[in-house]
C-alpha cells in the first residue's frame, strides 16, 4: 500500500468530506502561535548555552565531561521517549476525530510515559548500587535522565493538540525554576559547585515544567492519574519499533564520539569535544524543536493529498536551515580570538579548539539539511526507511569513531561523526524526494 494509503485508510470519510479550508485556518491559527513557542524554546536555548559557558569556567574538565555525557544519556532516554511514545502521540492522534477515542489514545501513550519513566529510575539506581562511581553523581544523573525523558511527552502532547502555548508555557517554566535553583547552588557553593546538585537542578526544573504542562492540559481533574489499557499499542509498536531502531541508531551516530571515548578513556577526555559542541547546542534544540512542532501539521497535510506543498516546504525549510548554520559558522569564525579567550583559554588552552569547533559546524550544517527530509519521512510514518537510513549511519560512525580513537587523537573521531551526517543528508533526502514523486504525481 502507499503511503498515502497508510496515512488516510483509518480516516477516509473524515478526510473525504473535510474541506480544504479547514485546514488552512487551522495553519492560520497555530502558525502565529508557533513563532511563540519557537521564541520560548529560544529561551531554553538561551539558558543550557548560559549554564554551560558558566560551567566550562568553573567547574573541572572532568566534571564538565560528567556532565556532558549525562546529556548524551538523557538524548539517548529522550529517543526512546520520542520514538515509542511522542512521536506516535503526535502522528496518530491529531487526525482522530472522536474525542473519547483520542483521550483513549492519549490515556495509553500517557502510561507507556509512567513506565518508562519507572523503568528508567530502576536501571539508574540498580546500577548506583553495584558501580563504582560516587553515588551522589550517578543518582542524579539518573534522576535527570528519568525526568528529562518524561518530560518529552509533556512537550509532544501540546503540539499533538495543536497547542503549542502549553508547551511555551512549561518552557518558559522551565527557564526560571533552573536559573533560580543553579543561581542558588552557584551562590552557595561558590568555587565549590558539584556536578551532581546541577543535574538535581536541572532535573527540578523540568519536574515544575511538567506539572505547568499537565496542569494546562488537564486541569486538577482526574484526568491526572488516568491510565489505559496498552494492548491498543500492538497496531503503533508495528511501526513505532521502526522508529525505536531509528532513533537510537541516530543518536548513536551522532554521539558516538562521546560513548566510545567515554568509556574508553574517561569523562575528561570527552570534556574538550563536549566543550567545542556547546557553541551548536543552541542549533540542535531548535531542529528538534522544529521537528516537534511541524510533525502533526505535515501529517495532516499528507492526508489531505498535498504532497507538492509538503515537497516545498521542506525544500525551503532545509535551505534557510543550512544557511542560518552557516552564517552562525562565519560569524564565529570572524569572533574566533575572543571566543577562545572567553571559553576555552583558561582549562582547555592544551585542546585544538579551533579544529574541534570547526568541524562541529560541519557536521551541525549537514544535520540541519537532513532534518526537513527527516520530518517529513516520519510524518508518512515511514519509520523502517529512517530506521535503516539511521542503521547504516550508526555503522559508519561507530566504526570510523573507533579507528580514529585507536590510531590517532581524540578530537579525530569527529571526522567519523560527519561521514554518517554526510551519509544521511544525500539518503534522506533522496528518499523523501522519491517518495513525494511517486505518490503526489
Amino acid at each position: 500500500m502507499s503511503i498515502q494509503g497508510r496515512l488516510s485508510a483509518e480516516h477516509q470519510k473524515d478526510d473525504a468530506s473535510r474541506p480544504t479550508s479547514v485546514f488552512k485556518k487551522v495553519h492560520k491559527l497555530i502558525s502565529s502561535r508557533y513563532a511563540l513557542s519557537v521564541g520560548a524554546q529560544a529561551l531554553v536555548s538561551g539558558f543550557h548555552f548560559g549554564l554551560n559557558l558558566i560551567l566550562l569556567r568553573t567547574i573541572t574538565p572532568y566534571d564538565y565531561g560528567v556532565f556532558a555525557y549525562a546529556f548524551v544519556l538523557a538524548l539517548f532516554a529522550s529517543a526512546i521517549n520520542n520514538a515509542l511514545i511522542s512521536t506516535p502521540l503526535t502522528v496518530y492522534t491529531p487526525v482522530v476525530k472522536n474525542e473519547d477515542e483520542r483521550s483513549q489514545q492519549e490515556a495509553m501513550f500517557s502510561t507507556l510515559n509512567l513506565l518508562l519513566f519507572i523503568l528508567l529510575i530502576g536501571i539508574g539506581v540498580v546500577y548506583a548500587m553495584v558501580s563504582d562511581v560516587a553515588r551522589p553523581i550517578s543518582l542524579s544523573v539518573t534522576l535527570f535522565v528519568g525526568v528529562y525523558a518524561a518530560r518529552q511527552y509533556s512537550r509532544s502532547f501540546g503540539y499533538a493538540r495543536f497547542k503549542p502555548l502549553i508547551t511555551a508555557t512549561g518552557d518558559i517554566a522551565y527557564v526560571v525554576a533552573g536559573i533560580i535553583l543553579i543561581a542558588l547552588i552557584l551562590i552557595i557553593n561558590k568555587d565549590n559547585t558539584a556536578v551532581s546538585q546541577v543535574l538535581l537542578a536541572l532535573a527540578g526544573a523540568n519536574l515544575v515544567a511538567m506539572f505547568i504542562e499537565r496542569w494546562r492540559i488537564h486541569g486538577l481533574g482526574r484526568r491526572w492519574l488516568t491510565f489505559a489499557n496498552i494492548k491498543n499499542y500492538g497496531h503503533v509498536w508495528l511501526q513505532s519499533r521502526w522508529a525505536l531502531i531509528g532513533a537510537l541508531t541516530t543518536l548513536f551516530l551522532g554521539q558516538a564520539h562521546g560513548l566510545i571515548i567515554t568509556w574508553a578513556n574517561g569523562p575528561g577526555t570527552f570534556a574538550p569535544l563536549a566543550a567545542g559542541m556547546v557553541l551548536f547546542g543552541p542549533v540542535r534544540v531548535a531542529l528538534m524543536t522544529w521537528q516537534n512542532m511541524v510533525k502533526p501539521e505535515l501529517a495532516l497535510a499528507l492526508s489531505d493529498n498535498r504532497g507538492e506543498a509538503v515537497k516545498k516546504q521542506i525544500q525551503k525549510t532545509a535551505v534557510l536551515m543550512g544557511l542560518a548554520v552557516l552564517a552562525l559558522g562565519i560569524c564565529l569564525w570572524i569572533a574566533w580570538p575572543q571566543v577562545h579567550a572567553l571559553l576555552y583559554a583558561n582549562k582547555y588552552s592544551d585542546q585544538p579548539m579551533g579544529f574541534i569547533v570547526c568541524m562541529w559546524a560541519v557536521i551541525t550544517l549537514f544535520a540541519a539539511i537532513y532534518n526537513a527530509p527527516s520530518a517529513a519521512l516520519q510524518a508518512m510514518r515511514d519509520f523502517r526507511v529512517l530506521a535503516m537510513a539511521s542503521v547504516y549511519g550508526a555503522i559508519i560512525s561507530g566504526v570510523l569513531v573507533a579507528l580514529a580513537l585507536y590510531f590517532f587523537n581524540p578530537e579525530t573521531t569527529l571526522l567519523g561523526i560527519l561521514a554518517a551526517e554526510c551519509f544521511m543528508a544525500v539518503y534522506l533526502t533522496r528518499v523523501m524526494l522519491n517518495h513525494l514523486k511517486k505518490d503526489w504525481q
